[in-house]
């Protein structure tokens, strides 16, 4: 069983604006603006469980990262710039056919570059690859729209819902990959976490994706879809999300030529921390 096939499923299942500096005003709180101070770290933590029943028996392939960014915050002709810089990343895959495979900073290369208007993500011009096997146990190509979702502008009360649609296609040797977020954003209410005022936002996405791979000759092709729920916590004060939380639970199938069609299940959590 190819291993970067599997984790492509994982990683692209996790998911799924600007003014200038100074304070917001209350109707300009729930939109994106340079914070103070116009920078920002968050640490993504993300683990998952691919349970695929192959004409061998079932096989279960996990794989986790654990990463931390620095974003920089300035001016730009279309909103706000975001550059992401990786200070910190550890990964792991286990295959019961192949063992423990792991990753460090070291084998990660390029940064994030971002435009956001003041409802979200405007531009994904860059993101960090990882080469070889391990390229899909992070996300990479995801988490901006985590880290930057969708939001409603000024005037949105308890209740209020919005609705946003993400579809992104990234290219890679033997290897291409089409995923669609549908996301459905309800405005819960207000809550308080270590005295700061914050605001909890649910988040209903639902996930499709498809995959078609080049492997010793072999073509292989993926077909998954399902949720990715979860919730984020929003500052009003600094414009960022302080906290996120979404569960996936998609699945489908893979048809690898002579191997035939074979299901594949995947679950787990992708956790988001603002930690300064």
């Amino acid at each position: 069983m190819d291993r970067r096939a599997l984790l492509t499923i994982g990683a692209a299942a996790a998911v799924g604006g600007c003014g200038g500096a100074g304070g917001p005003s209350p109707a300009d709180t729930l939109t994106y603006g340079i914070p103070t101070p116009p920078s920002a770290v968050y640490h993504v933590y993300d683990t998952m469980s691919i349970d695929v029943a192959s004409p061998l028996g079932s096989m279960e392939v996990t794989g986790e990262s654990s990463t931390t960014i620095g974003w920089s915050f300035q001016s730009d002709s279309g909103g706000v710039r975001v550059i992401g810089t990786v200070q910190a990343f550890e990964g792991s895959m286990t295959n019961p056919m192949m063992g423990t495979e792991t990753a460090s900073l070291d084998d990660l290369s390029g940064n994030f570059d971002v435009v956001i208007n003041r409802l979200g993500v405007a531009e994904l011009a860059s993101f960090p690859s990882l080469p070889g096997p391990l390229a899909q146990i992070s996300s990479f190509p995801a988490l901006a729209h985590l880290l930057f979702p969708r939001m409603p502008g000024g005037g949105a009360g308890p209740g209020a819902t919005w609705v946003d649609t993400v579809t992104t296609s990234t290219d890679a040797p033997g290897a291409s990959t089409t995923s669609t977020t549908i996301s459905t954003y309800t405005l819960v209410g207000d809550t308080v976490v270590d005295g700061r005022n914050l605001v909890h936002i649910a988040v209903a996405n639902e996930v499709t994706l498809e995959t078609v791979m080049e492997e010793g000759g072999m073509s292989m092709t993926q077909s998954v879809a399902g949720p990715a729920n979860g919730f984020f916590l929003w500052d009003p004060e600094r414009r960022l999300v302080a906290y996120a939380e979404y569960e996936r639970d998609v699945e489908g199938t893979m048809s690898a030529g002579p191997m035939g069609s074979m299901g594949i299940a995947v679950t787990g959590p992708t956790r988001i921390r603002l930690e300064g």
